[in-house]
This record gives structure tokens, sequence and C-alpha cells, in this order.
């Protein structure tokens, strides 16, 4: 809802690299928005421009007129792929990993693509929605005077990448992100990591929470679209079905579970959907496994409230993953159900302290059989948790993460800006 109470004054441009305009983003938008700020997300290229909202800008043909030779060859070469690689496959992985290598510097690939578009716009603030558009953004508020604000979603340069790579990426942070008038990022960890090694004073903290609303739900809802008994329980994985998620280990582990009662639901798509239907199968486990497609947005809670818990399975295998906080695990708050989660020290210190579930370690199939079979042997204990996790849906609401990200905006605002 756009706010009547609007000034020419409160104006900002959010970059991203996005497709499809992640959650975060959107709620960031709609909140300074209802704030009375004017919003502009300017966000790559995609075929599903019918999902977008009015203030998406998407990069055009100017991009591709802004590269290289060399560039523009790459960027052909990964526009073709898409249409026949998953985006998360190892093989395209791979391939991007190789792009970065040989044939791509990160900044100045990400300057040349968004700076046609983003020098039409002189805005108070300037916002980097993660590590790929920073030197852009940077840029971009120098050249009219803007602020400059930096969302770390991830600790980017920590992801599963090749060293070297991650070095790149590293030396780009570097580069930039002390410039910044403001850094925030999706959880302490992180904000103490991003701290410690650029010597930043405070990175403010705004949790991916949801709005704590009660949901509309259609009961027992997965138990009816799958034909379950009453007394069947609904374990719930839901986001991108890929690589690096621990989603492989956990439907092998579903044939050691001694509760057989216990179904998993894995809600989304993804490259390893297939792979995984056929490996139910040889072993013997379709019968408890079962997918779902992916579903709007709009409409993923109210399926989600109505699986008996949700489960995140991430394991360690970057430091990214070390710290991280999915968004699944607001989700999940959000619709009210316990969360059975991998003991990572942001998740462990969520689901503990909030009482909405436990954590374990989910690094082998029988360490993955016994924590599903201990999470669901206790009904009562269960109750609990989903009394709990209604109580915690006030603490993790995007209710006051969004003020967060006002406040800080109004902040910079009145620190005088003269676009």
């Amino acid at each position: 809802m756009r706010s009547e109470n609007r000034s020419p004054q409160k104006s900002v441009v959010m970059l991203t690299t996005d497709r499809c305009i992640d959650r975060r983003i959107s709620l960031e938008a709609a909140s300074l928005e209802d704030a009375g700020w004017d919003v502009t997300i300017i966000a790559m290229p995609t075929d599903m421009l019918d999902l977008d909202h009015p203030r998406v800008v998407r990069l055009g043909q100017g991009t591709a007129r802004a590269m290289s030779v060399k560039e523009g060859g790459v960027l052909a070469t990964y526009k073709w792929m898409r249409r026949w690689l998953p985006m998360n496959s190892r093989l395209m992985m791979w391939l991007k990993a190789a792009a970065w290598r040989h044939f791509l510097d990160q900044e100045r690939f990400f300057v040349k693509a968004f700076e046609p578009v983003v020098s039409q716009y002189r805005p108070t603030v300037f916002l980097a929605h993660d590590l790929p558009v920073l030197a852009v953004a940077r840029r971009a508020a120098a050249r009219c005077g803007a602020k400059l604000v930096y969302d770390s979603h991830e600790l980017y340069c920590e992801q599963e990448f090749p060293e070297d790579v991650k070095r790149r990426w590293a030396a780009v942070e570097h580069k930039h992100i002390g410039v910044c008038d403001a850094v925030m990022t999706v959880n302490p960890s992180i904000a103490r990591e991003l701290e410690n090694r650029y010597g930043l004073d405070e990175v403010e903290v705004v949790y991916n929470a949801e709005y704590a609303r009660d949901i509309e739900h259609e009961e027992r809802y997965f138990h009816k679209y799958f034909s379950l008994a009453d007394k069947d329980k609904v374990l719930l994985f839901q986001g991108g079905v890929t690589v690096g998620r621990n989603i492989e280990l956990l439907v092998s582990a579903m044939r050691l579970l001694l509760n057989k009662h216990v179904h998993l639901v894995l809600l989304g798509n993804g490259t390893l959907v297939q792979t995984l239907r056929r490996r139910s199968q040889e072993l013997g486990v379709a019968g408890v496994v079962h997918f779902h497609p992916a579903v709007p947005q709009t409409d993923l809670l109210r399926l989600t409230a109505s699986a008996d818990a949700g489960l995140i399975p991430y394991q360690a295998i970057c430091l990214n993953n070390y710290y991280c906080t999915p968004n699944k695990l607001f989700e999940f708050i959000a619709a009210g159900i316990p969360v059975l989660g991998s003991d990572l020290p942001e998740i462990n210190h969520i689901v503990t302290t909030q009482g909405i579930g436990r954590v374990a370690d989910l690094g082998s199939e029988p360490r993955m059989a016994a924590a599903i079979d201990t999470f669901f042997s206790d009904d009562a204990q269960l109750c609990k948790w989903r009394d709990n996790a209604k109580t915690a849906r006030s603490v993790f609401s995007w209710d006051h993460e969004g003020r967060k990200v006002v406040e800080l905006f109004e902040k910079l605002l009145h620190s005088g800006v003269t676009p």
C-alpha cells in the first residue's frame, strides 16, 4: 500500500541480481513505502515479468551494449544455458565458477550490467542487496550525493565457491564496505563476522521474519493431498530442492525410521526432484516421501501451517551455511509449527531459546533417522513446541524488523542528504 504522506526527498533505489525478487527485498520495500518512501527495485532480466510489482525495473538492452565482446559473449552463453540447465545443478554451478575464474571480473561485470539503468536515477539512498551490486551502488551514490546502504543477505564470499573466487569476492567486499553509510545483515553471527573482518562500528541485524499474523490454513492439508491417515505425522521441508541442502541424505534416512507414521513432504521445485523421486522408489520409501510443487509466496504459509513440524537439515559445508538462518526457519515460526534443525549456531539459538523444537546432529543417515524418531516420540512435547512457536512469531516478526529498516533510513535522511 502506498502512503499518501510521501516526500520527494524520501526515495530509495534498491539493486539486486535477483530474477525472482527475494522475500526480504519485497518486505523492506513495502515497509519503506508505508513510511512514505518512493521505492524502485532494479533487478536482472526474467522470463516471469507477469509476477513483477510495478516498483521493479528490469535490466534491458543497454546491458548487452555496455559489455565488452568477451563479457557479452559470456552473458549470451549464460542466457542460452539457462534454457537447458537447471540454475543450481552441479554442472551449472561449475560453469559459473569457471566463468568467474577465467573470463569475468566480478566487480566490472556487474557495474557494466547495471549502470545503463542505474544512471537514470538520483534517489536519496542507494541500497545494495548483497555483494555483487555493492560496487554499482557505491558508484551511483557517489555520482549523485546519495547515501549508501549495504544489506548483506549472507556471508557472500564464504559460500561454497572455489578458493580463488572466494578471495576475489572478499577483496570486492573489503574495497567497498567501509564507505557505506549503513550496513545490515540477517543475524548476529554474520553481523559480528562483518564487524570483525572490516573494522565496522555496528552492523544492524534485521531478521528475515514474516509478519505476525494468525494463519488461515486448510486443516490437515497435506494429509488430504497425499491421502495420509489421521495418526500420520507430516515433517515438512520447503524451499528449493537443490544440491547443498542435505536433502539426498534426508530421503535416504527415511528408510531407517522406527516410527512408520512419519511422512516427509518436500515442498518446492528444483534440480533434485526427479532424482529423489527415483531414489525414494529404489529405497522403498516412496510411500512416506512425498513431493509437492512450489507454491506462490502468498499461499506458502497457509500450507506450511498444516504440517506437524518443519525441518532444516543444512550442514556446515561452508562458513556461510554454518551461520545461516534460512527463510524457512522464520516461515515455520510464522506458521506456528515446531522445528527440527541442524545444530548450527544461529538455528540452535533461536530454536532452543524460544522452545520451539530441538536441534541435532543431522550429518548421517542413522543420526538423521534417530533425531526424527526422537522428535516425534512425545505428542505432549510437540504440542508445547507448537504453542511456543505461536508465541515466538511475535518475537520474530516483520512488524518489528520492518520498523528497524525504516528507522535506519530515517536516520540517514536526517543526517543531511541533498541528492
